[in-house]
């Protein structure tokens, strides 16, 4: 960080992701907290974004501006190539070499995180991003005939095909501008992942998002941790991607799918008929939805604490 006539100057460097953008958030306000004219942020050197960075640098934007501040943003090709994907482009002051020009030599980079801390956690369980080592689990859920059968992930899909560390796969589940996966694990010390539940289709100018959700056992089903994973991330969306809508589809045969939506406050919009064959028939899709007062309902049941990057009176 440094200071020059009335500007402040911060250079952030490897990942703007979900585990080190409650970081940079903290810098931001730090170097605010004097009077300063313009705040200049420098990403040229960021290897790898994914929405909830790509969030937090959204909403720092609209914090320097709420103080009264003049915001640049120097992006780096990957970033720009990020926001454009995200439809963020026109939301923010891009300048420098990376706004805009060539995308052609873009070179992702492959995170370093052997040690990532949970990102959202309730009394039973935590949601976390994936280690590089644990990407193989994916495979395994992704052979699970069961599960293909009631869920139907593109994902899933995805790694069957080409396998967990195929640089695409990486990217979709590691730093994906307008998706966030996370492993579903227990809150005991030494327990192993049993699933995943991934927001994706996020459009953080809108403010909706699809959910998904994939336990990997029939005992994780019984102790109900995917209807829990599945609120704890939501409240996480509306505090970190300030989400308003999350919609989610379900075949009309997974009974379990749709009584757990309707048990997390998801109300019924509409039907896709017979969208799907199943078991020598076709089956209608279902297509579910809750709403950002609706999720305030569920929330205060629950009572998770607060998520988000900034103080209530913020103004991002």
């Amino acid at each position: 960080m440094s200071y020059d006539s009335g500007t402040v100057r911060l250079k952030y460097e490897g990942a703007l992701t979900c585990t080190t953008a409650p970081g940079f958030c903290q810098a931001v306000r730090a170097a605010l907290c004097d009077e300063v004219a313009s705040l200049e942020l420098n990403f040229e050197e960021v290897k790898h974004a994914d929405a909830v960075g790509l969030a937090a640098l959204w909403q720092a934007a609209r914090y320097a501006r709420g103080q009264g501040i003049a915001c640049t943003i120097l992006p780096s090709a990957v970033v720009y190539r990020a926001l454009l994907r995200a439809e963020l482009l026109d939301e923010l002051p891009l300048k420098g070499h990376g706004a805009g020009a060539d995308l052609t030599e873009v070179t992702e980079a492959i995170l370093d995180d052997s040690a990532l801390a949970p990102v959202a956690t309730s009394g039973r369980i935590v949601l976390r991003p994936p280690a590089w080592d644990e990407l193989g689990l994916f495979a395994q859920w992704a052979n699970e005939p069961l599960l293909d059968q009631l869920l139907g992930s593109p994902l899933l899909y995805h790694c069957r095909h080409t396998g967990p560390y195929h640089p695409d796969f990486v990217a979709s589940v590691l730093y994906d501008p307008t998706a966030l996966t996370l492993l579903i694990q227990s809150s005991e010390a030494g327990s192993t992942p049993v699933g995943f539940v991934r927001l994706h289709g996020i459009h953080l100018v809108e403010r909706f998002a699809f959910v998904e959700t994939a336990l990997g056992d029939a005992t994780s089903l019984r102790k109900g941790w995917g209807v829990e994973a599945s609120r704890l991330a939501l409240a996480y969306a509306m505090d970190t991607l300030e989400v308003h809508r999350v919609e989610a589809k379900v075949y009309a045969y997974n009974v379990l799918s749709i009584n757990a939506l309707r048990r997390n406050g998801f109300q019924l919009e509409g039907v896709l008929r017979e969208a799907r064959s199943y078991d020598g028939r076709r089956w209608d899709v279902l297509v579910f939805a809750i709403l950002d007062a609706e999720m305030r309902v569920q929330r205060a049941r629950d009572r998770f604490p607060p998520m988000g990057f900034w103080p209530s009176d913020a103004g991002t």
